[in-house]
Order: C-alpha cells, then structure tokens, then sequence
C-alpha cells in the first residue's frame, strides 16, 4: 500500500455524458465516486485528495494554477462521448485538459474515463487509464497491475467496494446535497451486435452488479445526506440480469422488483427515483412481462420518470444499416405499453414516460429519412399517446464511425417544424395548465427570466418570470408553454410582492392590467383587485393561486 504522507492528489471531475450515463450538473457519475473510492482503498486519507469539477476550475484558472502547481499528481475523468446542450455545467473540452496539463509541473497527469474509448487523439497526459479508471489508478497508487477480465469478475468486488468508499465524494460536489446519485447497475451493452454509432461497443469489460452491492452503495449514500437517485447507468434497465433464452435477452421481472425494493429499504424518504435507458425491442419481446415490470418501476419510482427509447430513426433502411434492433413500430407499440402502464398521474405528473431519442447523421440516411420521422412522431401525437421528451441530435463520429452528411438548413427547419407542431402540443398534454412543479432549482437568469429545473431524469425546463437567486428552490404553477420549456409562477402568487413580469405572464393580464396591478400595491384583498382589473377581466381561475398577505 501507498505510504501516505507522499501523495497530494487532485481529483478533476471533467464530466461524462454516454449513451448510458449522465455525470454533468446536476449528476454526480459513479465513475468519479469509483475513482475516489480507489484512492481511499490504495492508502490515501481525504485530506490528501483535492476533488474539483471542471467549472470550479475554470471559474478561477489564476488559483487553479496555484493550487495544480503544487500537486504530486493530477487525476482528469471526463468523457462526453454524446453531443448535448448542458445548463448545470458543461463538459471539459480538449483545450481545457492541455491547460491543466501545462499547469500540472511537479507530478504526472493522469486521464481516465469514457474519453479513453472514443478512439480519437487524446489529449496530452502522462497516464492514460484503461477503460475502468479506477483499476487503473488503484494500480498506479499501490504499485500493482491492471489485468483486463472481459466477463469483469476479476474486479466487480472491487468497483463495489469503491462504490461504497467513494459515496463520500458526494458530500464535496458544490451542488450538494442537490446532486443526482447516478447508479450502475451493470456495464456494456449486452446485445451480441451493437448499433454501430454506439460508443458502447467499445468497452471490453462487461459485469453486473448484484442488487445486495447496489443497495449497500445506495445505504451508504443515503446514511451521507444524499436523497435524489437514478438508475441510469446502463444501456437498457429492462435488461438487468436478465434471463437468456438462446441468443435471446428476456426481461426478469423478479429482479427488477428486488432492485426497487432494496433501493427504497435503503433510502425510505429519498425524493427522487428515476431511470433512464429501455430498449422497445426489450418490452415487445415479452410484453406481458414487460407491463409486469413498468408496474412494478411505477409503484417504486418518484413521479416524473423518464425511460428513453432509442428509436434513432423511423427509417427502416437506416435502422438496417446501423444494426438497430428495433423497429418503428415497435417502438410506437412500447410507447403504448408504458403509457398504460406508467403514464398515470401522482401530483399531476405522469409516474413513468418514454423518451424518444432520433439521431441524424447516420449511416444510409436520405432525403426521405426526416420526413418519415415527422410523420412517425404526428403519428404519436394524433393516437393521444403521452412522450416526455423527443430528443432530436446529431451522431458524434468515433473510431472509424462517420456516418453521414446532414445539411444544416434542411436539420434546422425539420427541427423547427417538429418544435412547433409537436413538441409544444405535447408539452402541453404532459404538463396542462396549471400543473404543480415542486422543488424547481433555478439555474440560470438571464434578463428579467430565471430558468430553472426540477432534479430527475431529463427534467422540463421552467422559465420564470422575474429575477431570482441561483440556487433558489421554488414550487411553480404552469402558466404557458414553449416548445421545448414551460413558463411557470411561484404559487401560492402573492400579487402585492409581484413584479410587472411577472403580473403581465398571468394568463389574459397583458401589460396595461399589469402595471395597473402593480402600481396599485399593496391591495387589500380580491374586491379590490377586481375593481382594478374590471367586470370583463376572468380571473376566476387565478383566484386559488393568488394571495394578498
């Protein structure tokens, strides 16, 4: 073991974003938390490991220089291996790693993570980890050597022993303890052929982790003041130790029930339960079985769950040419399962939606490819089906993977099209107006508008009239709706500390009632206000939202 008075280590968290986990703000990934767990295992003590995150970092490179300058050894995991737009951080990009390469002078730097198999040129570092960074880094601190086990025995003992090491980590992330625990549950794809746009492919080392392993990590960070979780890094959680039936992957039920059981025995008052990845083809396999376990997900979860369907194409050419599994309507049929038996409503929000993933750029697309996609997603509006998201990009080339040419001008008025003639109508039938949102975390403001976002998988964006502080924790009613974002007010509204934005974003206000309203302040009560607004004016219905105190 490291002798520890030798080391003063920095643990850069650089995020990662896969096809099968989120580690961007608000996520914590479990990578990082592996890493740190490793170097508790090799010896080091918490006060010899500096954790950063990229954005602390680059808010102050003057005292980043300083501080990385003195260190023995610097630690990167990062790896966005996806093209996303982030708002609670934004990955490190190849430039940055160079600057804190040039920064890191009295040790070696050392990169790991998902960046590690895109196949691409790499950045400049001293170590580059294999796939799992903290074996890798277990190693390098304790002298060993890091032997690859493909079926990933040799070492799930240990990732599960760092899992609970490393939940310690949590409690220093600048958005504690508002950070989303991301949880493997197993890694690789388990498919005998990959998509082949798929990053996922790429990894040689497979495991599973047993549900009592998941549950100790979960304890232990839950016993840390850790309260928001999601399953979500996996490729398809309706696969978790699955059952094989030749070349087949069935669904385990069982499992699934056991794994939601121990995690809400461990964390009995956690508020969030969320997952992510599910493959349609996986529920229309078995679909008896498959409403089994969406029921079984939705009794478990916290409201406003999210399963991403990787749909990437309604093109069937495409889907052949990429060795996409399923089918477009297959997809549309696992829509239907889980909008029965997921889509009902706690607190107004639906438990349990699909998401549906499109991507553009792969491989055998023509011009008639995004056609065929606006119909299938006009489809799924007219049939009165719920989506919670449609997440529409472009594939991010890798290794030998390049796909295909997409103009830019015909992209952006498909998006647009599908923006104003779908997303916002679905908006509005996920979340009508007046749904309640609680514990919505503004983010950002810019001008005279706060945005912000609930905790959980793939959370709507909330657009709030008036200037509120980063970090505030509001409950919002839904006011309107955007295409890809809601305008929501603080309810209950008290109309004597409300701003003329704010007055002016009530449904049917309009500028003149708001600055009537405003300049009247305070009013005593709703006789008053409906002197104010006059006979003509409905407000009936705000009534229940507005106070006066």
């Amino acid at each position: 073991m490291l002798n520890s008075n030798l080391r003063q280590v920095a643990l850069i968290d650089g995020y990662l974003d896969e096809p099968s986990c989120l580690g961007v703000p608000p996520y914590i990934s479990p990578q990082i938390r592996y890493v740190y767990g490793a170097l508790l295992d090799a010896g080091l003590t918490p006060d010899q490991i500096l954790y950063r995150t990229i954005d602390q970092v680059r808010s102050n490179w003057e005292l980043a220089a300083e501080i990385l300058g003195r260190m023995d050894e610097v630690i990167i995991i990062a790896g966005a291996t996806v093209p996303g737009r982030y708002l609670g951080g934004r990955p490190i990009s190849s430039r940055e790693i160079g600057q804190i390469r040039e920064l890191t002078t009295s040790g070696p730097l050392i990169l790991g993570g998902p960046i590690v198999l895109t196949g691409e040129d790499l950045p400049s570092a001293d170590i580059v980890c294999d796939e799992i960074a903290a074996t890798s880094i277990f190693a390098h601190f304790t002298g060993g050597s890091v032997p690859i086990d493909t079926d990933g025995n040799q070492w799930a003992s240990a990732i599960n022993r760092w899992a609970v090491l490393g939940a310690a980590l949590t409690t220093k992330h600048p958005n504690y303890p508002y950070v989303v625990c991301e949880l493997e549950t197993y890694r690789g794809c388990p498919r005998a052929h990959n998509c082949a746009f798929c990053t996922e492919a790429r990894k040689r080392v497979h495991y599973t982790r047993p549900v009592t392993d998941i549950v100790a990590e979960v304890a232990e960070l839950y016993r840390l003041g850790n309260r928001y979780f999601r399953l979500g890094c996996q490729t398809d959680l309706f696969l978790y130790n699955a059952h094989r039936r030749g070349k087949e992957l069935l669904i385990n039920a069982s499992a699934i029930e056991e794994l939601y059981q121990g995690v809400r025995e461990a964390a009995p008052e956690l508020k969030l339960l969320h997952m992510d990845n599910a493959n349609p083809a996986t529920l229309m396999r078995q679909p008896d079985v498959a409403a089994k376990a969406i029921s079984t997900i939705a009794a478990y979860n916290t409201a406003g769950d999210v399963a991403a369907f990787g749909l990437e194409s309604a093109d069937p050419k495409v889907l052949a040419a990429n060795l996409v599994e399923t089918s477009p309507e297959e997809t549309f049929e696992a829509v239907r399962l889980m909008n029965e038996f997921g889509g009902w409503r706690e607190g107004g929000i639906p438990k349990l939606l699909p998401g549906i993933n499109l991507i553009h750029g792969l491989l055998g697309e023509t011009k008639e490819t995004m056609e065929l996609n606006y119909q299938w997603l006009l489809r799924l509006l007219d049939s009165g089906l719920m989506v919670r998201r449609i997440n529409i990009r472009q594939v991010l080339p890798h290794g030998n993977y390049r796909g295909s040419k997409v103009p830019q001008h015909r992209f952006q008025a498909y998006k647009d099209k599908i923006n104003k003639e779908i997303n916002r109508p679905m908006l509005q039938r996920v979340f009508p107006w007046g749904t309640v949102l609680e514990g919505v975390i503004i983010e950002e403001v810019r001008g005279k508008v706060s945005f912000g976002r609930q905790l959980g998988s793939y959370p709507i964006l909330v657009g709030v009239p008036g200037e509120y502080a980063l970090g505030e924790i509001l409950t919002v009613r839904v006011i309107d709706h955007g295409y890809r974002s809601i305008t929501a007010l603080p309810t209950p509204f008290n109309i004597n500390r409300a701003s003329v934005a704010q007055l002016e974003a009530l449904p049917g206000m309009g500028r003149k009632r708001a600055t009537q309203v405003f300049l009247a302040q305070p009013i005593a009560g709703p006789a008053e206000l409906e002197a104010i607004l006059g006979r003509d004016f409905d407000w009936g219905p705000l009534l229940p939202w507005i106070t006066f105190e």
